[in-house]
Parts: structure tokens; sequence; C-alpha cells
């Protein structure tokens, strides 16, 4: 793992020119409980993996996955390696880049949040290359020029656990994402939001919803219903994108304009994942059990990254095209379609809906699917 190394990023973002730079981000992880020295629980890369349907070869070699933070999180390579041998992982490959200096006092939720987005996109994805970017600060034009800077390094897919209300104009945002149509964007659609959140609202962004997963003792599937606490919603600004377009009732559940999510992922935290958090939060450190939309987003970023390994495509398009295409097929062959729970404003049914998108991931399907190697049966 390569050591902490201060950047300033070399590109103009447009973001502080159309007045977006004070409006400030927010973190999306969760945490069940206090951290501890001793393990609490919370499921393995092993248990989620196996959940999900990845295959041992899903790994994400040869990709690069940026995860987008601010703040600090001084421990991030020891905990990094520690959770990886805890859990028998292979070494992780971490570079990190910071724009700006390192704040007097970081905000705690932050460094958790850094801690969850790359201890979990190494346990899903766990040969890719991993890109941590420390954004100045966290507002939206700060952390937008981290985007531009992961982007611009080569990073085939990018996330981005955080997000702000929607606002008018920020379509012109969406020049940064425009720079770089090679590139995976992945957003988390908020936790207990009321109202669609950017980046996540973006269309040219793969929005991650939430669900609550419950395993068995040995790992089997008991339910996964929507989540209460995961957010989504149409947007008030931007229309409905054409990879929406592309299944049917989608249109008029959304009024005709961009919804989210897009995808789910597990993210109630009182059955969330595990982490490893040295760094002191409340005079509390070591492990915990942590949830939020902020992990979606990673998982989702693991996943496109082994989709991407076998040369498959990666955007919200293709996804949509997959799904439609199966749409009335029973069982859904890609998505695990969630039917019961609600968010706080929508309730989960058949088919796409604004607490879960098109449902979670059934991950070697969908991978063969957009690997152009599987026809749904």
């Amino acid at each position: 793992m390569k050591s902490d190394e201060k950047e300033e990023c070399p590109l103009q973002c447009c973001c502080n020119r159309y007045g977006f730079g004070p409006q400030q981000a927010h973190p999306f992880v969760r945490l069940a409980a206090r951290l501890d020295a001793n393990f609490q629980g919370g499921y393995t890369p092993q248990q989620i993996r196996f959940a999900y349907d990845f295959t041992a070869s899903s790994t994400g070699l040869g990709q690069t996955i940026a995860l987008i933070t601010t703040g600090n999180q001084p421990n991030i390579e020891s905990d990094l390696r520690f959770f990886s041998s805890f859990f028998s992982l292979p070494e992780a490959r971490l570079t990190i880049r910071r724009i700006g200096s390192v704040p007097d006092n970081p905000n705690p939720d932050w460094a958790l949040e850094t801690t969850l987005d790359v201890e979990w996109a190494h346990a899903l994805a766990p040969e890719a290359n991993l890109l941590l970017v420390y954004a100045a600060s966290g507002r939206i034009g700060d952390l937008m020029q981290a985007v531009d800077l992961a982007a611009g390094m080569g990073a085939d897919i990018v996330s981005m656990s955080w997000g702000v209300e929607e606002r008018f104009g920020q379509s012109a945002l969406e020049r940064i994402f425009r720079l770089y149509p090679s590139v995976s964007f992945v957003a988390a659609a908020g936790d207990q939001s009321a109202v669609p959140l950017y980046p996540s609202v973006s269309s040219q962004v793969l929005s991650t919803g939430g669900t609550s997963l419950i395993l068995s003792s040995a790992g089997v599937r008991i339910s996964e219903t929507a989540w209460y606490g995961g957010g989504g919603g149409p947007s008030q600004f931007f229309p409905i994108p054409p990879a929406q377009e592309l299944m049917e009732g989608i249109r008029e559940k959304t009024g005709g304009m961009r919804g989210t999510p897009d995808v789910s992922f597990c993210a109630d935290p009182d059955y969330g994942v595990a982490i490893y958090h040295s760094a002191s939060i409340s005079g509390a450190s070591g492990w915990g059990k942590a949830g939020g939309t902020s992990f979606a987003a990673p998982a989702w970023a693991a996943i496109l990254a082994g989709i991407r390994q076998r040369g498959g495509t990666s955007n919200p398009q293709d996804l949509y095209r997959l799904a439609g295409e199966s749409q009335y097929l029973e069982p859904q062959p890609y998505f695990i379609d969630i039917v019961q729970g609600e968010s706080r404003l929508y309730q989960a049914q058949k088919g796409w809906d604004l607490c879960t998108g098109l449902g979670s991931p059934r991950v070697s399907r969908l991978q063969d699917g957009l690997a152009g190697t599987s026809v749904p049966q």
C-alpha cells in the first residue's frame, strides 16, 4: 500500500463557478452500536459474497475503484491490513491522494465512512486497485473536485457514499461526469431522506438504495426487504433518463422524472457488516457493525469491477436494458425483486420501485448477462 500523498487537483472544477461550493454533503454510514475491542458480529465478507452469489473469480482484477471522502482516517492503512488478515483476504493495493491539507479537527463520521468504504470495496473486489481520494472539505464543490481528480487519474469506477439535497441548476455539475464516459460512477441514495440527493439523482450515476437482509447462522438467506431508513424518490429537476425508459412502468411511477434508487444492497445497520476502526470515536475504537446506503455504494462499485474485469459493460443503460429484456420472467434472472417493506415515503412493490429500484443483485448471473455470456431462462 502506498502512503498518503498530498496532491493539488490539476483540473478546474465547475462547481464553485455555479455556486454549489458551500453546500455541505453528509456521509451515510451508520453504526448499530459503539465500537468495541471485541468482535461484535456483523456479516463477514464470506457471508455477503455467498448471500449475493459472488463467484470466486469475481475479484475486480485489473480494475481501479476510487473512493471519495474527506477529513482524515489516520489509521486506514493499518486497519485495512488488520481487516484483511482477520478475514483471510488478499493483501490490499491502496493508493491515497489528498487535495489540500489534513484538517485540524476531522469529522469522525467521515473517518468511519472512509473505513467502511475502503474495507468493503476490498472485501468484495479483493484484487482491485483502490484509490482513496480525500477532498479538501465536505462541500459539494470540493468533493466533486475529488471526483474529477480520481477519474482523471484513471479510475474505472468512482464510489460516492455521500450526498446533498438536490437543487435547481445542479445539472451544471453533470459536466464532470460527462468528461469521463468510460468511467462508472456510483452514489448512495441517502438514508432517511425525504428528497432525492445529488449526485445520486444524476442520470450519469448508478444510484444505490438499501435493504434489510437477514441471514441464518449458516449464512442462508431468510429474508430481504426494503429498509425503512433507505432514501430515494422522484427528482424535482432531472427528467427521466433514457436508461429508465427501457423498462415499462417507471415513467408512470416517477411522473416522468429521474427516479432513485436504481439498485439496492443490504444497508440496515441492525443487520450490518463488520468493520475494524482503530481511530477513537467518542472514546471507543475497534470492531463495529455498520450499514447505511453508504455501504451499498462501494458494494456496487465492487460488483461493477467484477463485470468490467470480464470485459462487460457497467453503465446504468446496460443494467436497465438487461432488466427490461427479462422484465416479465419469473423469477427475475438478474435481480432479487424486493416486494416487501417500505422506506419513509414509499412501499416496495413488484418490479422497479422507489424503495429499492431494480432490487438486489444476483451477482454471478448479472455479471454473465453484462458480459454477454448468459441467456435468461
